[in-house]
């Protein structure tokens, strides 16, 4: 399995009654995709957070690609998720003053792999993802919204990573982008069975995906 989550319990430091999440078990095989929806506010990204390493739970199992999470140190997460988790964040989160060949290479950079994309790879990747050459060199904070969209996808697969995870990335799009965008985002991780977990409150893009599931299915808080 690509993602193994047993028994998960997890709440904020500062709410320690309330808790967020309460998974008894959820799983997902490599290479595929699944989408999973439900409200703003719901806890999607703090399981995403969870998947990534970026928090860990304060009770139960978080396994991602044959390796337990909440057993590593904080800096061994760190190392885990820039070899072979990319993440798409909501806001994008690229540098604004970086273009997007450097925002891309940076993130090849933070991985510190043993053989790191080469200029003409990373050139290649932009292309790939219809970003044009005139734009590479533009800061991200110049780029249009749909163009800063790219390049953070090209950041989150620099690295080749084996997990893909997508927060909440169609929000500021118009229905024509979001297609366009949906297109090539599956097109991609299924040319290079890349697992993906994709989460939105938007069930319209439901139709591109085998797997659909609610979190309220998963996130047992009534248990």
């Amino acid at each position: 399995m690509a993602i193994e989550l047993m028994n998960v319990r997890f709440h904020y430091p500062e709410q320690p009654g309330q808790i967020v999440l309460n998974i008894p078990s959820w799983s997902l095989p490599g290479g595929k995709q699944v989408f999973v929806h439900g409200p703003s506010g719901g806890g999607k990204s703090t399981l995403l957070n969870l998947l990534s390493g970026l928090f860990i739970p304060n009770g139960g199992q978080v396994e991602i690609l044959g390796k337990r999470l909440e057993q590593m140190t904080s800096r061994k997460r760190d190392k885990f998720r820039a070899k072979h988790i990319g993440y798409v964040f909501q806001q994008f989160n690229l540098i604004p003053y970086l273009n997007a060949f450097d925002n891309t290479q940076l993130a090849n950079r933070f991985a510190r792999q043993k053989k790191p994309a080469s200029d003409d790879e990373i050139k290649q990747l932009l292309i790939s993802l219809n970003i044009a050459e005139k734009d590479w060199y533009r800061p991200a904070r110049s780029l249009s919204i749909g163009q800063q969209q790219r390049v953070a996808i090209a950041r989150a697969l620099v690295n080749k990573p084996q997990l893909l995870i997508v927060d909440e990335p169609t929000s500021s799009l118009d229905s024509t982008n979001k297609d366009a965008f949906m297109a090539l985002l599956m097109s991609i991780v299924t040319d290079n069975n890349i697992t993906l977990v994709f989460v939105s409150h938007d069930l319209s893009l439901a139709r591109y995906f085998n797997r659909v599931e609610s979190l309220s299915d998963i996130n047992r808080l009534d248990g």
